[in-house]
């Protein structure tokens, strides 16, 4: 059978009240009692010194001392213990032998008297309880001998009737206490497992599918804390759900997407091979001529500058079909730390100023000392990249300038040309994978659409974005956007 919390810690509290008021009853009560006890004692005890000082002073006289055996001490006269200060408290005087000598109780015979005596006799003090009465037994010394046997009588009924009253007082309390506390504590678990049943309320709506009809709790405790979890959960789930639709239609695009870059795919590797069989073809058209004209050497000259050109050519492609490929399969090697871009472009600049030269085209730089954080091998093949596509797609005596700047934490690169411009229906299409302009200028430059696909992927791994401005026969521009880590950068 099902027990609910409201049973268990109704339970719970009043297991817990009667525990305290037994234990606290108990341990009040033992104090009275030990109190009471202690206090008779030392009642009874001044009593019995009374007598054992008076004893002693009256002893030091002849009057009770035999002279010829001062060994004997005679103790039977009346009027040693008749004195009313003495008897203030009932009691009667034994000798050794056990002989009653002298009492003032008017019921003077206990059934332990004897045991009591004896046990005395060894210089022991005895007492015991019968009916409110305390009966003291302590043996009585003169000069460390024992000469008789003290019996005093006290009467304990005003403390045991002081007791039993407090003891019936805790009874009455305790079971008063219980039956509040319980009352309180059912006032105080109602409210209580009534939001508990309002969060499990709400866990069998999520359960359900229904994640808004949840029932939140305004409290500032544990309970608050849970039901704004369920709530957060609800919510969570509900958002999940719809991410999971979201990606269901997500994945149904991404197959038409796949089957759409499966032709793609097949269509570049058609384009890739064509491309690499026109270099082959020119260099093989080109060493059968050096074979022809061995001896002739402008025929040499010209057949070997043509070779040249096509591996070079060549070098590139297949640059650019390994680094899109391993930009695909090694994403994990991305190692962010902070670039410092001026030296960086300097460098690369100096590495193909050769190349600029050749086409004759005017270059120029305006760098900032700025630092980003990214993967510098990325960095460099993206500048690398759009460097050689400015002076690729450049005019004769053209121009190509470089500026960076920095602008709300991110640090932006620009690459300008003056170039042959990209058209606005091509201008959406050239970072796809296995595009390329169709022109002629394309062609010759060798262009197979890996390039800008290349620099568009890297920058996106760098958390950073491309924007691209372009104008037919007037000139593009590309502008590489970065981020910028401040903190970082100050521990370089």
């Amino acid at each position: 059978m099902k027990v609910g919390i409201k049973v268990k810690l109704t339970s719970f509290i009043t297991s817990l009240l009667i525990l305290v008021i037994v234990l606290l009853s108990f341990l009040v009560l033992r104090g009275i009692k030990s109190y009471q006890k202690m206090k008779n004692e030392s009642i009874l005890l001044n009593q019995k010194n009374l007598f054992e000082q008076y004893l002693s002073n009256e002893l030091n006289s002849s009057k009770y001392i035999d002279m010829k055996n001062q060994k004997e001490i005679h103790l039977n006269n009346a009027d040693l213990f008749n004195k009313p200060w003495l008897n203030s408290i009932p009691a009667s005087i034994y000798d050794v032998n056990g002989n009653l000598m002298y009492t003032i109780e008017s019921s003077n015979k206990n059934s332990d008297d004897e045991k009591m005596i004896r046990y005395c006799l060894q210089n022991k003090i005895a007492y015991e309880e019968d009916d409110n009465q305390l009966y003291y037994y302590s043996p009585i010394k003169y000069n460390n001998i024992i000469v008789a046997v003290l019996r005093l009588r006290y009467s304990v009924k005003e403390t045991n009737d002081f007791y039993n009253n407090i003891k019936m007082l805790f009874i009455i309390l305790g079971l008063i206490s219980l039956v509040v506390g319980i009352a309180f504590g059912i006032l105080y678990l109602v409210p209580f497992t009534n939001d508990i049943n309002k969060i499990i309320y709400s866990v069998a709506n999520i359960q359900n599918g229904d994640f808004k009809n949840i029932k939140k709790l305004s409290r500032n405790d544990e309970l608050g804390t849970l039901s704004n979890g369920v709530e957060f959960m609800s919510n969570t789930i509900e958002n999940d759900i719809i991410v999971l639709k979201k990606q269901r239609d997500d994945l149904s695009k991404a197959v038409e997407k796949l089957e759409k870059m499966g032709k793609e795919q097949k269509e570049f590797i058609g384009n890739v091979t064509h491309e690499f069989k026109t270099p082959l073809t020119s260099i093989k058209a080109s060493a059968d001529i050096m074979l022809m004209y061995e001896y002739d050497p402008n025929f040499v000259k010209e057949a070997s500058s043509s070779i040249v050109k096509e591996c070079n050519r060549l070098c590139d492609m297949v640059d650019n079909v390994l680094k899109l490929s391993s930009l695909e399969k090694y994403d994990f090697e991305v190692k962010k730390k902070a670039v410092k871009l001026k030296p960086l472009i300097e460098q690369i600049s100096s590495r193909m100023l050769g190349k600029i030269k050749k086409y004759n085209i005017e270059y120029s730089t305006n760098l900032k000392d700025l630092t980003i954080i990214g993967d510098e091998e990325g960095v460099r093949h993206i500048l690398i990249n759009l460097i050689d596509n400015a002076i690729k797609y450049n005019k004769p005596n053209g121009s190509i300038s470089i500026c960076t700047y920095d602008r709300e934490k991110e640090v932006y690169i620009e690459v300008a040309d003056t170039g042959i411009g990209i058209s606005d229906k091509d201008l959406d299409k050239i970072f796809e994978n296995f595009y390329r302009i169709k022109n002629d200028r394309s062609r010759k430059t060798g262009g197979t659409g890996i390039g800008l696909s290349f620099v568009k992927k890297m920058v996106e791994k760098q958390n950073g974005r491309v924007l691209v401005t372009s104008e037919i026969d007037v000139g593009s521009r590309f502008t590489i956007i970065l981020p910028q880590d401040i903190k970082l950068m100050s521990l370089h």
